[in-house]
């Protein structure tokens, strides 16, 4: 599931990857979450509209960027499916 345009210009956090739930043999819970947040300011381009480069930060070390190429790899809180089979 990829985030739109207007999903990365209005979002804060982010998830990266695929979102985990595991239940273990004796019922506990185990829950694989990937997050990233907004790290600055959303960059567009007056040329070229359909793209665009949001900086996040993940983990303790890591920065990057979400683009219009990299979009599929990333889906908001509200989208998570982990989200959608309640607590």
């Amino acid at each position: 599931m990829a985030i739109t345009k207007a999903q990365a210009i209005d979002g804060n956090i982010f998830h990266l990857g695929e979102c985990t739930r595991i239940v273990g043999p004796r019922g506990g819970v185990t829950v694989n979450i990937s997050e990233c947040r907004r790290n600055g300011q959303t960059k567009t381009w007056k040329t070229r509209p359909d793209n665009y480069m949001v900086p996040v930060k993940y983990g303790l070390y890591h920065y990057g960027y979400i683009s219009h190429s990299n979009s599929h790899d990333f889906h908001t809180p509200a989208d998570c499916p982990i989200s959608k089979e309640g607590a």
